[in-house]
């Protein structure tokens, strides 16, 4: 097949997971155009020849100086200009704000097959805002294929979207070569500690970092030779350093900024911390299951297709610090516990987030589309 993917270029969810489609796709030998605004994170370090990268333009005009570039427009132009040159079977768009509008657009030029990816707020926020709904909507009713990474997620779009059009679920793909258990000793932070917790994310306000670092000072009080590795970049990185000196733990949280390898990171844990208060698959979380890594989550969203309680991990209300802490010093406890959990987190992804197994799934999609 030729297949045009649209996706960001960030390190976010949508991004990594609309390039490894890609990247899996051109493995199994088809033709895969990526088109996006500037070079997807995960093709910065690899590159494959079944893989063409194509970058939207963005024109410098005066009259679009106070409201940047009009982007759909452009992608929308681009996208259908690949599609005609390379005769493409299948736009595959992964974010619906603003690219699938875009893809819509191309559509209507060239009569491509269009399916869109919707990853989270895209449609939880973003979506509903009044500023986009109406689009939106339409959008998202008139494309051939919709689907989302969740049934939390097919919630959310039947619910405030989709009205009775089918709508397919296809998890997230894990790389389980590059996401596995290995020789921490390589990892550069158990130098300063033997034991970490770990938090992956963008540091938005909906990650909620500056509770992880709270409820991690009280674990230190407890355990004073504990880490906590913090990585990413984002709005709230500077309040949650600052509020790491306002305790005095300072010392024990490290600040790693974005980083292009995160296998050592996870594999230095004992476990991986989340308390975002929205979260429709958890990227990093089945990421950190694979390096048989347990995780602490909040139950939100579509965490709980990802991490099964006691089996795998620790599950606990959004904002409950005292349970919170608690699963954290179980595990400091429990080296046994922390290792069960770990091997049966991995047994979870290869079984149901292996990223063959749904790559293959997103092929049927496509030929359903067909």
């Amino acid at each position: 097949m030729k297949i045009g993917i649209n996706c960001f270029p960030t390190v976010g969810g949508s991004g990594i997971v609309g390039t490894q489609i890609a990247i899996e796709l051109a493995k199994m030998g088809h033709d895969v155009h990526l088109i996006s605004y500037d070079t997807p994170f995960l093709l910065r370090t690899y590159r494959h020849p079944n893989i063409t990268l194509h970058l939207v333009d963005i024109l410098s005009y005066p009259l679009f100086r106070d409201i940047g570039a009009p982007y759909t427009i452009l992608a929308a132009s681009k996208l259908a200009q690949i599609t005609k040159k390379w005769d493409l079977d299948l736009l595959h768009i992964h974010y619906a704000i603003p690219v699938g509008v875009s893809a819509y657009l191309a559509k209507q030029i060239t009569n491509v097959p269009v399916a869109i990816t919707a990853h989270g707020s895209d449609i939880h926020t973003l979506g509903i805002d009044p500023a986009y709904n109406p689009i939106i909507s339409h959008v998202l009713n008139s494309v051939d294929g919709l689907s989302t990474v969740s049934n939390y997620m097919k919630n959310e779009l039947a619910t405030k979207f989709a009205n009775d059009r089918e709508i397919e679920v296809l998890y997230n793909p894990i790389d389980i070569h590059k996401y596995r258990k290995i020789d921490t000793q390589i990892c550069d932070f158990r130098i300063k500690h033997e034991k970490n917790f770990v938090h992956v994310s963008n540091f938005r306000p909906i990650k909620n970092t500056p509770f992880i670092v709270e409820a991690f000072s009280e674990v230190v009080k407890q355990f004073p030779d504990v880490g906590l590795i913090m990585v990413g970049e984002g709005p709230e990185r500077k309040k949650s350093e600052e509020l790491a000196n306002q305790l005095d733990i300072r010392e024990h949280v490290i600040f790693q900024g974005v980083r292009n390898t995160l296998t050592p990171i996870y594999n230095c844990a004992s476990a991986l911390l989340s308390a975002s208060s929205k979260e429709s698959f958890g990227l990093t979380l089945a990421e950190a299951m694979a390096c048989e890594v347990p995780v602490i989550a909040p139950d939100v969203g579509g965490v709980t297709e990802v991490l099964d309680h006691n089996e795998n991990g620790f599950v606990y209300e959004l904002e409950d610090i005292d349970t919170f802490v608690n699963y954290m010093i179980q595990l400091l406890e429990d080296e046994s516990k922390t290792k069960s959990l770990g091997k049966k987190g991995r047994e979870k992804v290869v079984n149901q987030f292996e990223s063959v197994k749904i790559t293959n799934m997103y092929l049927d999609w496509y030929q359903k589309i067909l």
